[in-house]
């Protein structure tokens, strides 16, 4: 791992999607009657898609709830390129909105997450979770037994502010004290957590453990997961 992304890192923000909680392909390819590993491929179509503001955009009944529509075009988007009917999305959606307000769609945890967190924190630096989200990501950690590991978490559906917009990264650099140069985000989403993290000054890398972006943004740094760069930051302050 470059020691231009890791030294001198107070902060590490962390998407909270595909970065900490990954989507779970098998619950969606259920609720849509599409193969699980058709929508690995969809998902990094859609995540290009977004880049150009491509996403897939309809009416359907629970849009206008805080985060709802940003997940709602994602998850459209996901469906659509894996061959659902577009007259079927809107109640797609409605269904799969109940089943991720039941249990959040992106649920499944990396091996190893909190121990390497704990670890970072042991050496006085901080971990903020930076989302996206529809404003119940507090009680979808307390369920998955990880918000104990994180100082900070910043849903984008209580905050009112969404990336890229860097207003949203300022909420963690201003609790903490810590300047952007000292913060490090890691995200899977270039339009969002790339371009966002780039506006509010400080580091970036990307999760990609699909490759779904394989030959693209070759500039911005990969990283292999949230543990092993929490590991390497907590190595590099001792």
């Amino acid at each position: 791992m470059a020691p231009a992304l890791i030294e001198g890192v107070e902060l590490l923000c962390l998407d909270a999607g595909n970065t900490v909680i990954f989507l779970d392909h098998e619950r969606l390819g259920a609720l849509c009657g599409i193969e699980p590993s058709v929508l690995v491929r969809t998902e990094g179509e859609a995540k290009r898609l977004a880049e150009e503001d491509g996403l897939h955009d309809c009416a359907w009944g629970a849009k206008a709830l805080p985060g709802a529509a940003s997940w709602g075009r994602m998850v459209a988007t996901i469906a659509l390129r894996g061959g659902l009917a577009e007259w079927k999305v809107p109640a797609f959606l409605d269904a799969a909105w109940a089943d991720h307000i039941a249990k959040n769609l992106w649920c499944k945890v990396p091996d190893g997450l909190g121990a390497a967190l704990d670890e970072l924190r042991a050496t006085g630096a901080h971990v903020a979770i930076i989302s996206n989200s529809e404003g119940m990501l507090e009680k979808l950690f307390t369920d998955l037994g990880v918000r104990s590991h994180f100082d900070l978490v910043v849903d984008s559906g209580l905050a009112g502010v969404e990336k890229p917009d860097p207003r949203i990264f300022q909420i963690a650099f201003d609790r903490f004290g810590v300047k952007p140069s000292q913060a490090l985000h890691l995200g899977d989403i270039f339009a969002t957590d790339v371009l966002g993290a780039r506006a509010a000054g400080c580091r970036v890398g990307l999760v990609d453990p699909f490759a779904h972006f394989e030959g693209r943004h070759l500039d911005v740094p990969r990283v292999s997961g949230a543990p092993q760069v929490a590991r390497a930051i907590a190595a590099a302050r001792r």
